[in-house]
């Protein structure tokens, strides 16, 4: 069978997508929102945290905003879910601090066909916060405080998101760190999770999402996306093994 994905909007910016996944494999990649899924069948195995982890029908699949995470199939008919990719400032806001999941894939049928049905749905928003809550509440504590990033990380991380269109070499971005060029890739992988020309890919992809999703914004929320597929030269190699966003219906 083919893999399917299906966009649209709900109310706050809050993206809603419903996929069914037979042999994709996501490579490692980030969002900048919170991912909140519902597994409908199947079982998805997630990489993520530096481990394994498998979510069968009746789990949630819940991953912070930027933090690197990868699946695919852990069985031969893959996996159904529904997803909620939730703005960053909105959690906070509900939560009261900048929340950090503390389970990855519990299972909970309950909360998971509570949350099927509101994405169904599109539910208004105090309805959706009210289930974000129970999320927060019963999954999530607030972010572990992390060291500072080093400032020539931060350069180099800034440098990258002013120009998508430049792929600097290593000797350049070591230049602009003022460090060797091992000590940057350690300290950009260290804060980041990937080399700096993976964090590049992943702006050049969350931006040609952006782009994809655009028309769809203008349609009102809470409506289905009809957008037009890129063409395939338009979008940044890796685009479908980062994203699964090879198809809007």
């Amino acid at each position: 069978m083919a893999d399917r994905v299906e966009h649209r909007y709900g109310p706050a910016g809050i993206r809603l997508v419903t996929a069914s996944f037979h042999s994709h494999h996501f490579v490692p990649h980030a969002h900048s929102e919170y991912a909140i899924a519902a597994v409908e069948r199947g079982v998805e195995a997630v990489r993520y945290r530096g481990g394994t982890e498998h979510a069968p029908a009746g789990s949630l699949l819940l991953i912070d905003a930027e933090a690197i995470h990868a699946g695919h199939p852990a069985i031969a008919e893959g996996w159904d879910y529904r997803v909620s990719y939730v703005p960053p400032e909105l959690l906070a806001e509900l939560a009261g601090h900048r929340p950090r999941f503390t389970a990855v894939t519990p299972h909970d049928p309950a909360l998971a066909r509570r949350l099927v049905r509101l994405h169904r749905a599109a539910a208004p928003l105090h309805t959706l916060e009210e289930t974000l809550s129970t999320v927060l509440t019963r999954y999530s504590g607030a972010a572990v405080a992390e060291p500072a990033e080093p400032a020539a990380v931060r350069r180099v991380r800034r440098a990258l998101a002013d120009d998508l269109q430049h792929t600097p070499s290593l000797d350049e971005l070591a230049a602009l760190a003022g460090m060797p060029r091992f000590r940057l890739l350690r300290a950009f992988r260290r804060a980041t999770g990937v080399t700096p020309h993976g964090y590049l890919l992943q702006l050049r992809l969350r931006h040609a999402q952006q782009l994809l999703a655009a028309p769809g914004r203008a349609g009102g929320r809470g409506q289905r996306v009809p957008r037009p597929v890129a063409p395939a030269p338009a979008l940044p190699p890796g685009f479908r093994g980062h994203t699964g966003q090879f198809r809007a219906q």
